[in-house]
């Protein structure tokens, strides 16, 4: 083990017991809510499960509730780091419920409970706690993003926090800790409005434009960002089409402008997109661990949750280490036309689920793997035609599962 190493592995065990200190130091930590959790599961089991996928369009100026039901005000903007996917601080505007006009606060992701059947947003708070919680100030952006002021944001509202941070020569070394998503220090200035981000512009290494950012799906109960969704229909050449992105592959640009994607046109439509009037289930982890895979990137939920088809099958499928994934996607130009020619048939195919024009394709020396959901025995067929057909006959390894329903 080198120095090196020793030294970030004691810093990194130095942040803990610094947190933990914090923990001791706020004894009522939050046990109860609208949706707090109460099955015995340790907060980093928690933090593992793709709990709810909201658009960001749709949590910016959510009225925001205390468990009394009093107003509070409603969400300003939600402070984001895609590189590490996270949800750094959702900035509140407590207008007059403090008695002293319209005033900005920030508070921990995971303070604030969804309460879906009446679309609003709760928090554990009174008039008191929020006239003394830290102040935000949308002109100091970065003032207000940085590790001293998020720790004080955190320590107040008794919640854990889900990361640290590092200085920036050891971000190098986050594979180290996997798990944990570091925010190395110097990247804090880089935390991004989620209202600006909406709208901003995508371009891959080849300074080609790939769209625009159409809007940005959230996991607050986990604190974080569960995909980016990009208007790609231009540069894919099919009108209306949306690409999602896992964030921590995207890079701002020096200009922070701009937003960056190692991506060519062959490639990212061969990743799941779908038409902008057909927007897929984000919160489904299939789905959404499908998008991660297809950019090579480790999705920070576990994909085998209930709504998977055929769980049993696919876990010992999958923990079997010579497992075709999309990882092992084939880079030749014979596999990507392969793979971008099916993926093209099963989008014109008529009357296809969301979930069937998503399937994974792994094309590897011409020798085709089909994998994920479909809707019923039908789809399987059709999409296992057309791949015979393109890669032919004996090529092709339909894995498709078909749906559990209630009537199975």
């Amino acid at each position: 083990m080198t120095r090196k190493f020793q030294i970030i592995i004691s810093a990194f065990a130095a942040s803990v017991l610094a947190f933990s200190a914090l923990a001791q130091d706020t004894p009522n930590l939050k046990t109860d809510g609208p949706d707090s959790t109460r099955d015995g599961t340790t907060h980093a089991q928690r933090m593992n499960r793709l709990k709810g996928a909201a658009k960001a369009s749709d949590v910016i100026g959510k009225t925001v509730l205390n468990n009394q039901g009093e107003k509070l005000g409603k969400v300003e903007d939600l402070a984001l780091d895609l590189e590490s996917g996270r949800i750094v601080q959702v900035v509140l505007s407590i207008g007059g419920f403090v008695g002293i006009g319209d005033s900005l606060t920030a508070v921990p992701p995971q303070a604030l409970h969804c309460d879906a059947a009446h679309k609003v947003l709760h928090l554990d708070a009174d008039k008191e706690k929020l006239a003394g919680a830290p102040k935000f100030r949308a002109s100091k952006w970065a003032e207000y993003s940085d590790s001293n002021h998020l720790s004080a944001v955190y320590r107040y509202y008794g919640e854990e926090p889900a990361f640290c941070f590092v200085q920036s020569g050891d971000a190098v070394l986050d594979g180290q800790h996997k798990g944990q998503c570091l925010i190395p220090e110097s990247r804090l200035g880089q935390v991004q409005r989620a209202g600006k981000l909406m709208g901003a512009s995508v371009k891959n290494l080849q300074d080609q434009k790939v769209g625009n950012v159409e809007n940005i799906f959230v996991d607050l109960a986990s604190g974080r960002v569960v995909a980016v969704v990009v208007s790609s229909g231009g540069f894919l050449g099919m009108d209306g089409e949306l690409s999602a992105v896992p964030p921590s592959a995207l890079r701002l640009t020096a200009d922070r402008d701009t937003l960056q994607l190692d991506t060519s046109k062959e490639m990212l439509s061969s990743a799941p997109h779908f038409k902008g009037n057909q927007w897929p289930d984000f919160a489904q982890p299939a789905y959404a661990g499908g998008v991660y895979q297809a950019y090579h990137v480790e999705p920070y939920f576990t994909t085998d949750g209930s709504t998977d088809a055929n769980n049993t099958a696919r876990n010992v499928r999958d923990r079997n280490d010579q497992t075709l994934t999309p990882l092992n996607q084939g880079t030749s130009q014979a596999d990507i036309g392969i793979t971008k020619q099916i993926r093209k048939e099963i989008i014109a195919a008529k009357d296809m689920s969301v979930d069937a024009r998503n399937v994974k394709i792994i094309t590897i020396d011409g020798h085709v793997t089909l994998r994920g959901p479909v809707n019923n025995a039908e789809e399987k067929r059709l999409i296992g035609e057309i791949a015979e057909r393109i890669a032919g006959a004996g090529n092709v390894d339909n894995q498709l599962e078909i749906k559990l329903t209630a009537s199975n």
